[in-house]
């Protein structure tokens, strides 16, 4: 008698599939972080154009994408493009990590395949949404950490004080 032959990705254990996803979205984090950062400035810029505007003040202009990228290069380093990637790859890790072997779970045992041993688009799209909640439940402290940190430069060229992570418990306090 033959063995019985599986299909490669039915043997993988869920921790290589959660390795192998994280690791994508990580490398994908990193290619595309620069851009986040720069809408992050922007928006930035935006609220404090508004409030100047709002107490008299000229608005700030825009400098768009690539000229906001280049005053970080010029102002600040070109290594401060990637300032709170950290944060925002260990996000990447655990929300899909997490989202994909929960996907998996979900498919596997409460919304089961049925008898006829197929997955139906409306079960896939239940188990998508909540494993995409999961997921993202499980990530979210790490976007606000993120946000803190890509602003850290720009809190320096305003004057303000560094944010410092200097307690114990890494709680950040300003000094």
């Amino acid at each position: 008698m033959a063995p019985e032959h599986r299909a490669l990705p039915d043997t993988w254990p869920r921790l290589s599939k959660f390795v192998l996803s994280a690791c994508a979205a990580s490398v994908a984090e990193l290619v595309t972080f620069p851009l986040d950062l720069t809408k992050t400035r922007l928006q930035i810029q935006g609220e404090a154009a508004l409030k100047r505007i709002g107490e008299g003040g000229s608005a700030v202009p825009y400098r768009g994408m690539v000229r906001t990228a280049i005053g970080i290069v010029q102002e600040e380093g070109i290594l401060k493009l990637w300032q709170g990637a950290t944060p925002a790859v260990y996000r990447h890790i655990v929300y899909s990590g997490v989202r994909m072997v929960a996907y998996e779970q979900l498919r596997d045992s409460p919304l089961g395949k049925g008898e006829q041993k197929t997955f139906p688009l409306w079960k896939a799209v239940v188990g998508g949404m909540a494993a995409g909640a999961i997921g993202q439940f499980f990530a979210s402290p790490t976007d606000l950490v993120k946000v803190q940190m890509q602003m850290e430069g720009k809190r320096r060229l305003e004057g303000k004080p560094p944010r410092l992570c200097a307690s114990p418990d890494l709680r950040c306090v300003v000094k």
